[in-house]
């Protein structure tokens, strides 16, 4: 038997063995608390209200985005004249459209 085909052979018998022991190895289950805490329902209330307020956040931040959007699509199909694009932005459009595959024109 050759060096190589002994080695894979203690390799993969190594990994068994391995994964044996790590499976017999004896779980215990999570430790509950012996005193329960029960949510008062001022603190329910207290949750409620950050849940509210941060479904209404997001919503205010939709909205702003959805409004936005018209003048980013307005913005990004003028003229490069138009929009004031420079030189050097022109050149690094160009760099980014032949990294992705683009034609370099």
């Amino acid at each position: 038997m050759s060096k190589r085909m002994l080695l894979l052979t203690a390799g993969v018998l190594a990994t068994g063995l391995a994964g044996i022991v790590m499976a017999g190895q004896p779980r215990q289950a999570p430790k509950q608390s012996v005193y329960p805490v029960h949510a008062t329902p001022e603190m329910m209330q207290l949750s409620r209200d950050e849940h509210d307020l941060i479904a209404e956040m997001i919503r205010a931040q939709l909205a702003a985005e959805r409004s936005q959007f018209p003048k980013q699509r307005a913005a990004g199909s003028a003229t490069p004249i138009a929009s004031g694009t420079t030189t050097a932005r022109r050149r690094a459009d160009r760099t980014l459209s032949s990294l992705r595959g683009g034609r370099n024109g």
